[in-house]
């Protein structure tokens, strides 16, 4: 285990993990939609995309509730003196419950632990407000407007950041 909150833990994706991180990608289909003009992905593009990040550094994880022992999400992080964090997401049934506030936190204790300064992301802008504010709630503000390129989509975005 990586790190933990008190009602999740979050550790390295294995194997045979990989289809129920699926079922995370895929209960989210806006955010699929948007930035990986899809509805819904497959073991081989998840298992491709966890290695890409992994090339790049990245460190994937699940989140794990602790109770039932289910993937109720992934993080996507690399840390380091500023801290970039690529991806948090919640599976839809779990969402709306203070889960990914409670990953967010212990993401945020464990980069200043591993001596981070500066935590980094990047926010989508055009599909959903609920991110950025989100983001906005816990600290984070922002930096610059930018656009990402993400599958070959052309997505507007900020870059926020939050001093530890």
């Amino acid at each position: 285990m990586l790190f933990e909150s008190e009602y999740l833990y979050v550790d390295d994706i294995s194997q045979t993990e990989i289809s129920a991180v699926v079922q995370v990608y895929n209960s989210n289909r806006d955010f699929l939609v948007k930035h990986m003009r899809t509805d819904s992905v497959t073991a081989q593009c998840v298992f491709d995309e966890l290695e890409s990040m992994r090339k790049l550094g990245f460190t994937s994880c699940k989140v794990t509730a602790k109770d039932t022992n289910r993937i109720v999400g992934i993080i996507d992080f690399k840390v380091d003196e500023e801290s970039y964090l690529s991806l948090l997401m919640i599976h839809t049934h779990y969402a709306n419950r203070g889960l990914g506030k409670q990953v967010y936190e212990a993401f945020e204790e464990y980069a200043s632990f591993r001596g981070s300064k500066q935590i980094k992301l990047d926010v989508v802008t055009s599909y959903t407000d609920k991110v950025l504010s989100f983001w906005t709630r816990n600290g984070f503000h922002k930096s610059e407007d930018i656009s990402l390129n993400w599958n070959g989509a052309i997505l507007p975005a900020v870059t926020m950041l939050k001093s530890l």
